[in-house]
């Protein structure tokens, strides 16, 4: 049963899209039907009332004006003129005092009804039901000394109910035919509006199998499928860019492994062979081996803290660094560690500064750039921190006196593995990874590294963080 009733449900958008905005007319326009019907009954069943009454009145006023001493001759006497009064399809009765018909007055085509005697002592009016017919029902007494009795109106409501009917089913037909036009109408313009996802959709496909090259056509309109157009190809030039990078970072990676992997590959088949007997190939070999184990090591955890910089989520409303504090604690300990270098801090920020970032993350970021400037630098140069105001930032660069960066390289030292003189930097125990792991945490705050050249010698890297007010 279930599955009969998944298969009914429309699958299509455009066919949902017609099913909604026919069944939202269509109620729609039920509700005002339903009230218009009902107040065009109260308000012809008023009418109807009110003109009945006024038959009764003009009857009993009639007989009022003839005095006290009317007869039954007069009342026969009266009957053409009560047929002048009287509507054509009501019928008039005149009853005495026991309920016994004295004079009928019977409308055209009107066939006579049995209506039970209920005597009155004032003008009664009252809506009956009978033969599945609605009618009204009026009486009023006639006193006088000769003749007591009763006057008795019966009217079915016939204009009424004709009325009522055809108003029924003209709006049943036109509800209907409301239903069937918004129904084409809506999917009509549900083609429309669908039309850029069903492309949105061949486009999902056709990266499915050809690659994140693909992109959505985008249609000049001001709407939300324009502007969904328009996320969708940023994004999958993202995940494309994401996705060249993290190849790229596979292989680099892979190419950075290979080479400890085979200097370890080939001492210790130099030891299977040779190492056992001769203890000077056994010690060098279990050196070199231990080297390339440690490069293994430092580079597996410098990937590591690159993933988790990746990763990790931040809290930029309660992150918050003060600068002068965490840069003079990395500073001291340079300084500790590499006595032959000398370090400079220009402090040029008129107040302590508080920055948008972690202080371990600050720590972090300016022990890779110090670390990196060491590294490329000759021992006994100079290497200087600067701290500046920049409005709404703080800029902290780092300048070394060392060999430098080319200038068509500068903007590709943030890259992942990316080293100006692999060679140097090899020996240098770098991978190309500080720069990478530097860079996403500054963005990761929102902030932004560059790198320049320093003349005549060396590089500065400039660093830009939010400040905090």
């Amino acid at each position: 049963m279930n599955t009969f009733i998944n298969r009914l449900k429309p699958s299509s958008l455009k066919v949902k899209w017609a099913f909604a905005a026919g069944s939202a007319i269509f109620l729609a326009f039920f509700l005002f039907s339903f009230f218009q019907y009902h107040a065009i009954n109260k308000w012809m069943l008023d009418e109807e009332e009110s003109n009945f009454g006024r038959v009764l009145d003009e009857i009993t006023v009639f007989f009022k004006q003839r005095g006290n001493d009317i007869q039954l001759q007069d009342i026969y006497d009266s009957r053409d003129l009560m047929k002048q009064i009287a509507e054509k399809d009501q019928t008039i009765r005149i009853l005495d005092h026991q309920g016994e018909q004295v004079l009928e007055i019977r409308g055209e085509n009107e066939s006579a009804f049995y209506v039970p005697f209920q005597p009155v002592n004032d003008k009664s009016v009252e809506l009956i039901e009978s033969e599945g017919k609605k009618m009204l029902i009026g009486r009023s007494p006639i006193k006088s000394t000769r003749f007591n009795g009763y006057v008795e109106i019966i009217q079915p409501l016939n204009r009424y109910a004709n009325i009522m009917k055809n108003l029924f089913w003209m709006m049943t037909i036109t509800g209907i035919l409301a239903l069937l036009i918004s129904a084409v109408i809506g999917y009509s313009m549900a083609k429309s509006f669908v039309r850029p996802l069903n492309k949105l959709s061949e486009t999902m496909r056709s990266i499915e199998r050809k690659g994140f090259h693909e992109r959505v056509e985008i249609v000049k309109a001001h709407d939300e499928i324009s502007d969904l157009s328009q996320i969708f190809n940023k994004m999958m030039s993202q995940i494309e860019k994401s996705f060249q990078q993290q190849q790229q970072f596979v292989e680099d990676a892979s190419h950075e492994l290979r080479t400890p992997i085979q200097v370890l590959e080939g001492h210790l088949a130099l030891l299977n062979r040779w190492g056992k007997k001769d203890p000077t190939i056994l010690e060098e070999s279990l050196q070199v081996s231990l080297d390339e184990l440690e490069r293994i090591k430092r580079l597996v955890g410098e990937l590591l803290e690159l993933s988790r910089a990746d990763r990790e989520k931040f809290d930029l409303e309660n992150a918050r660094a003060k600068v002068q504090k965490v840069v003079d604690k990395v500073m001291r300990d340079f300084r500790f560690l590499h006595q032959e270098y000398t370090f400079s801090c220009f402090d040029d920020l008129n107040q302590e500064a508080l920055v948008t970032i972690m202080p371990r993350h600050l720590e972090q970021i300016m022990i890779i750039l110090l670390d990196n400037a060491v590294k490329y630098s000759d021992e006994h140069s100079t290497i200087e921190v600067k701290l500046m105001d920049s409005q709404e930032d703080i800029i902290i660069e780092v300048k070394d006196e060392g060999i430098g960066i080319p200038e068509e390289d500068l903007p590709k030292i943030f890259d992942r593995f990316y080293r100006v003189d692999k060679a140097r930097s090899r020996e240098k125990g770098g991978y190309g990874l500080g720069l990478a792991i530097a860079s996403k945490l500054v963005q990761n705050y929102d902030g932004e590294i560059t790198a320049i050249g320093n003349h005549p010698h060396g590089t500065i890297i400039r660093l830009s963080l939010k400040q905090i007010h």
